[in-house]
């Protein structure tokens, strides 16, 4: 989990991250040829199954949080409230049985079998699918063992009755309910997990049970399709579980006056699913942030898959050779922009719109919330023709949440949203081959991803003024991390060249960054002094030239060469020195929120980027979008914009 563990893993996830990693999903994305499409699309997500109502890993990293059972349904079943329901008998479907002519049943120790309602001696018999139900039950209230190909052991038991239906493939299990309660609730969560998660569960099953049946009038499933259930449990921890559905019993969740789960009164339809990934999916229960879905314990929070072109091509037949893939549409939900709503294949034989339901069957994804994240196109050309990287491809937005934006070529390595933060993230630094990134909190925390490696960090020391910024070393093998009062920490292969830490300037220091060989670094402070260290040359700073900004410098950049740099003020102005060229600025346009600028990797031009996450390009810079037009629902802060090839 990379240096995740540094913080307690308890996460309100991000609203609002839109990850462009498919072709086209971002205004100016390109669209690849056929033949340049990568034969590998890997895939990153989150969660496991469709998201809405409960999730099972959020209600139990709740629990393990001290949240009561009430309090777990209370968050994911907004608009309901706690009733009590009148005992029923409810009919569920074996689906394993399903269409056998014959059962074979025992009777459990100390009790006999009684057939269509006639007691006999019998402690084992089989009965037939006939003209009329055939119904057998055990006597004095005993358990039911059945026979059959059941996929966990020769027999399972059964409390109730089994019933061949008569002109039906069906066989059921006619059951009180609390004891179908009491069946569902350790085959849907752990048995020995936190009893409030357990309690959340039972009291969910129940309500399900209840709505799907219509107060027990239709056979239920005994499948993921409804609700797992697998008759009496005895297996390890069953008194555990045993405990959530007494202490729950007869419990259920109705519809509030002013709820959309139905009318007031209305057993409410209970969904919940293993993991939501970090944010329901809304519908009939309002869509919240599931800050238990991040318990440790859980292995679907985030997840990555590889799946090959073909296989696409072979779940999509329609589409021929697949040329390209667009995220159309997604849900504004949490990281990477939520679900997926909406999605357009594109090949040979046409462009085929899919839901991200359909996309997730296809594939046996865990969820409809996914990305792609390396589908752009590979250059094809002639070997013995000099490749030049292209320039300017793509970029990160950032924000204060540590959600990670990629917009244009910008690959995905992963982001902080879904993990609780000790402090706001503060800065990006990616590695210098792109194939990665370190966010940085302003405790100093270094969170890595991709092939960013952890070297150290402030996070656990106690520090006189926070962390302000931080610039990799040349070779990626260490890192600096400045403080507001300009004190230096190095990590890793950085070497110390010097700092303000013991004489700290009058403004507090805004920035870091390195030179070309990173034999030295500029700091920067708010009101555009610079203070060059090693080989870090001076070129000139806002005091030097006699210029007070009219409003605080919030950044800086360095040319390519290291002979010049520019800063940038909150409102946009821009400031160039040495060798960095002017091509425009947001000065005098009204614009008092810029956070950060980056420049283009030939220096021919340099984009900024404000808190509400509007990004303004200048020069040879291009736009491939921003958060405040291409994240639906996108309410976050950021904090900076990083090319990817700078």
């Amino acid at each position: 989990m990379s240096q995740r563990t540094r913080l307690k893993i308890r996460a309100a996830a991000v609203a609002g991250l839109l990850l462009a990693a498919t072709v086209g999903a971002i205004p100016g994305a390109r669209t690849p040829d056929a033949e340049a499409l990568p034969s590998q699309l890997t895939i990153v997500g989150h969660g496991w199954g469709h998201g809405r109502g409960m999730g099972q890993y959020g209600a139990e990293g709740y629990a393990l949080d001290g949240w009561s059972y009430q309090q777990i349904l209370a968050h994911y079943y907004g608009g309901t409230v706690l009733a009590t329901y009148s005992p029923v008998d409810i009919s569920v479907n074996l689906y394993e049985l399903y269409g056998a002519s014959s059962v074979t049943v025992s009777a459990s120790s100390g009790s006999t079998l009684v057939v269509d309602g006639a007691a006999t001696n019998l402690s084992s018999t089989t009965i037939d699918r006939a003209g009329t139900d055939q119904t057998v039950y055990a006597s004095g209230g005993g358990d039911v063992i059945v026979e059959g190909p059941w996929s966990s052991g020769s027999t399972r038991t059964f409390a109730g009755s089994i019933v061949l239906k008569a002109g039906s493939p069906d066989v059921l299990n006619v059951v009180p309910l609390e004891q179908y309660v009491a069946g569902v609730v350790p085959y849907e969560s752990p048995a020995s997990w936190s009893l409030a998660a357990l309690q959340a569960q039972a009291v969910a099953a129940r309500s399900y049970a209840l709505s799907y049946t219509a107060g027990g009038s239709v056979p239920i499933c005994d499948t993921t399709a409804c609700q797992v259930y697998g008759g009496i449990y005895t297996g390890w921890a069953s008194a555990n579980s045993d405990q959530a559905v007494s202490s729950t019993a007869y419990q259920v969740l109705d519809c509030g006056s002013d709820a959309a789960c139905g009318s007031p009164g209305q057993v409410a339809f209970t969904e919940f699913s293993s993991s939501t990934g970090g944010y329901t999916a809304g519908g009939a229960f309002p869509a919240v942030v599931d800050a238990g879905d991040a318990t440790p314990s859980n292995p679907n929070h985030d997840w990555s898959v590889t799946v090959t072109t073909s296989q696409v091509e072979q779940a999509f037949p329609s589409v021929g050779v697949l040329e390209a893939i667009n995220v159309t549409q997604r849900n504004g939900l949490g990281d990477l922009g939520g679900r997926v709503l909406q999605m357009q294949l594109t090949g040979t034989g046409g462009t085929l719109t899919i839901t991200g339901d359909q996309f997730e069957w296809g594939l046996g994804l865990k969820s409809n919330w996914f990305a792609i994240t390396d589908s752009s196109p590979t250059p094809t050309a002639s070997p013995d023709v000099a490749q030049t990287p292209a320039t300017d491809s793509g970029y990160w937005a950032v924000d204060s949440g540590g959600s990670v934006m990629p917009f244009g070529s910008a690959p995905y390595y992963g982001s902080m949203a879904g993990v609780s933060l000790n402090a706001p993230v503060i800065a990006m630094a990616p590695t210098s081959d792109g194939h990665g990134y370190w966010l940085l909190g302003s405790d100093g925390g270094v969170f890595t991803f991709g092939d960013a490696r952890f070297y150290g960090s402030t996070g656990a020391m106690v520090l006189n003024k926070p962390v302000v910024g931080m610039a990799p070393t040349a070779d990626g093998n260490g890192y600096w991390l400045v403080a507001s009062d300009g004190g230096i920490f190095s990590f890793g292969d950085a070497v110390f060249h010097g700092s303000t830490g013991a004489n700290p300037p009058r403004y507090p220091v805004v920035g870091i960054v390195r030179t070309p060989d990173g034999g030295g670094y500029w700091l920067v402070d708010s009101m555009g002094q610079v203070f060059n260290f090693g080989d870090a040359g001076f070129y000139g700073s806002l005091p030097s030239i006699g210029v007070v900004p009219d409003y605080p410098i919030v950044g800086m950049v360095p040319t390519s060469d290291g002979k010049g740099y520019w800063l940038v003020g909150a409102d946009g102005g821009i400031f160039s020195f040495g060798d960095a060229g002017f091509v425009g600025s947001l000065g005098g346009r009204g614009v008092l929120n810029v956070v950060s600028v980056t420049a283009t990797p030939d220096d021919g031009g340099y984009m900024v980027i404000t808190s509400t996450g509007v990004i303004y390009p200048f020069g040879d810079a291009t736009s491939y979008g921003d958060p405040a037009l291409n994240v639906p629902g996108w309410s976050g802060r950021a904090i900076g914009v990083f090319d990817d090839a700078a």
